[in-house]
């Protein structure tokens, strides 16, 4: 913290002022500084009933400071000085006073200014502690993007942060309790969602940073940092679920001390208005077709202002991940974690049109992939098997977990086996226990099943190397009987699949997915057609099993409400790590982050009555290789 300069001594030796080289100045300050006295005297006159000098006080300090009857920095200063020497005065009955001192643009201003104010601040909490709040208040509203900065200083935004933060820090060292004031202020301040994009990552990276020496609020601020963002990635989803069209993004290059007057500051948007003029005078033009035109290329517009909001708010979490992973312990960022997974379960789980918050999570299980990733894998597991959870989460949970699995790079293929297994077995016993009393087909009844069901066949889709046993993958023969009991070993034989090509060996937990998907149940009617028709044709040119009869059998049957807005079609659309497309902050996920792989699609050996026109195999390639989150009848499931 930088050495403040002493206050000003009040009882200046005037013959020493005289012999001074700075005569002229030290004028000037002992005058201001009999101007203060009479100040003081203000205060002093309220106590007794006279008001006047006291509101004429209090009416100054609210000048703005752009006027030209505002107090000069150097008035400002003196006054601060003596406020701060004579803070015992300043109580309840002072709150205008203070109220207008707080409103003092302090952080532009020169160091010892600064230095004074902070000692302002600080003797006034230490002297009234119900000051606190409106000087919390105060400071926080620093940490939001200033849309204008003085004309005549050279302070930076990013210096008015750090001053902001200096202080803050000053002031909840004499005031430890004050924390749990500050979460309110930062609750209070956070920018509205409709807000551009400078104001959401300032404010985002400034109140990040305050968890870092704040850490009693750190899960507080992220789950406030984390809602914001749902909010605006499940609009982006509602908005790009009406357009027809590619929308290109930009990126917002994080510089807070350049001016950010509007979303609409970028060069095209000159461009674009060049070509309304020319159009405008054409007089040929239709003036509704026109307004529709313009209503649309609003409505792009916002969607854009939308993802570059998004986009700067994911990388600023991301890097603060990052330096967490590099700089802070492991408890700090096991706390982290934890925090991570608990606000995935409120705030993100059951909101099927997030698209990319829950890349934080996803980003943040790759720093640690034996604790993290293995954790938040049985916390999926936890949530799809237990019959006591509502079955929104259940489904939502099946969603992730088969994403997870298909898309997390960093997954060892023991790992991606186990939870075949898991997801096997558990089906094998529902199928025990419900299958017997199955009388028809039925779109709104064992949702949970079918989502299952669709991973594990989804996660074959992406992850069917990693499904094969080698010698130094297969298990040992006592964990595979204690993970898969006797009565649930339906295997289906050969145990390498069928055909002449077959010759590999598939893990524990997919022999009894041919059992599973040939069931009374079947789920090749009722998963999603994209998955079921790209696992066909990969578990037949993989020589796992063959399933076109089945296919072909099901089109001569009907489901009532299949297609229909059901739970069981909302999880049928809904891929949680789809590409992740936000152009600055995809550094993070790229790396960690598995494609699809396009040989999966490469034409089949011959051409026969199973091989679907080439159309149709077209569309389940395009589909799985750029899959994207469809419209969905429903956008939040509580």
């Amino acid at each position: 913290m930088p050495v403040r300069s002493p206050t000003m001594n009040s009882t200046v030796d005037q013959a020493m002022i005289q012999d001074s080289p700075l005569l002229k100045a030290n004028n000037t300050v002992l005058a201001e500084a009999e101007e203060t006295n009479e100040n003081v005297r203000a205060l002093r006159e309220k106590e007794q009933g006279n008001n006047s000098r006291y509101n004429e006080l209090v009416e100054i300090l609210s000048k703005d400071p752009a006027s030209p009857d505002a107090p000069s920095t150097l008035k400002l200063y003196t006054w601060i000085v003596v406020l701060s020497q004579c803070v015992s005065l300043l109580d309840k009955s002072c709150a205008t006073l203070v109220e207008a001192a707080l409103q003092i643009d302090w952080s532009f201003r020169n160091r010892s200014f600064v230095n004074s104010y902070i000692d302002f601040l600080e003797n006034l909490v230490s002297a009234h502690a119900f000051y606190v709040v409106p000087i919390l208040n105060s400071i926080v509203q620093g940490f939001r993007y200033r849309l204008h900065v003085p004309e005549d200083t050279t302070i930076t935004r990013s210096i008015s942060y750090e001053r902001c933060h200096e202080v803050l820090q000053c002031i909840l060292q004499l005031i430890p309790t004050g924390a749990n004031s500050l979460f309110v202020s930062l609750v209070r301040f956070m920018p509205h969602k409709r807000f551009n994009t400078a104001e959401q990552a300032a404010y985002i990276k400034n109140i990040l940073y305050v968890s870092e020496y704040v850490p009693v609020l750190r899960k507080q601020i992220l789950g406030i940092v984390i809602d914001q963002m749902v909010q605006i990635d499940a609009q982006i989803q509602i908005e790009l679920d009406e357009m027809d069209e590619d929308i290109e993004f930009d990126v917002y290059d994080m510089n807070f001390d350049k001016d950010y007057d509007s979303e609409n500051s970028d060069d095209e948007e000159e461009e674009d208005e060049d070509e309304d003029a020319e159009i405008s005078d054409d007089a040929s033009i239709d003036s509704q077709v026109s307004h529709i035109d313009a209503d649309r290329k609003d409505s792009i517009n916002q969607i854009k202002y939308m993802v570059r909001k998004l986009d700067a708010m994911m990388n600023l979490s991301f890097q603060y991940f990052a330096k967490c992973a590099q700089h802070a312990t492991v408890d700090v960022q096991n706390e982290i974690f934890y925090a991570l997974v608990d606000i995935f379960d409120r705030a993100v789980l059951k909101t099927l049109k997030s698209r990319y918050t829950q890349f934080l999570l996803f980003y943040f299980c790759s720093l640690n992939v034996n604790v993290y990733s293995e954790h938040f894998l049985e916390h999926l597991v936890q949530h799809i098997t237990d019959p006591m959870k509502p079955n929104v989460t259940r489904v939502a949970a099946a969603a992730y977990i088969s994403s997870y699995v298909a898309r997390a790079k960093f997954l060892e293929p023991s790992t991606i086996q186990r939870v075949i297994l898991t997801l096997s077995v558990w089906c094998d016993s529902y199928l025990e226990q419900y299958e017997p009393s199955l009388k028809s087909l039925d779109c709104t009844k064992h949702d949970v099943f079918y989502a299952v069901i669709q991973a594990t066949m989804y996660i074959f889709c992406f992850r069917w190397r990693d499904l094969v046993v080698d010698n130094e993958l297969e298990m040992d023969d006592d964990l595979e009987e204690d993970m898969y009991a006797e009565e649930h070993r339906h295997l289906t034989q050969p145990e390498s699949g069928f055909g002449n090509g077959a010759t590999r060996t598939w893990c524990v937990g997919l022999r009894n997915l041919p059992r599973l998907v040939m069931s009374k149940f079947n789920p090749l009617k009722l998963c999603a057609p994209a998955v079921v028709r790209q696992f066909a044709k990969l578990a037949r040119n993989t020589h796992f099993m063959y399933v076109y009869p089945v296919l072909e059998k099901n089109r001569e049957i009907f489901v009532p409400g299949l297609g229909g807005s059901n739970l069981l079609q909302t999880v049928q659309t809904f891929f949680p790590f789809d590409p992740y497309k936000l152009e600055g902050s995809r550094v993070f996920v790229d790396s960690i982050y598995f494609e699809w792989i396009a040989e999966d699609d490469e034409d089949d050996e011959d051409s026969d009555e199973e091989d679907e026109d080439e159309t149709e195999d077209e569309d389940v390639a395009s589909g799985m290789m750029a899959m994207s989150i469809s419209p969905s009848p429903i956008h939040y499931l509580h």
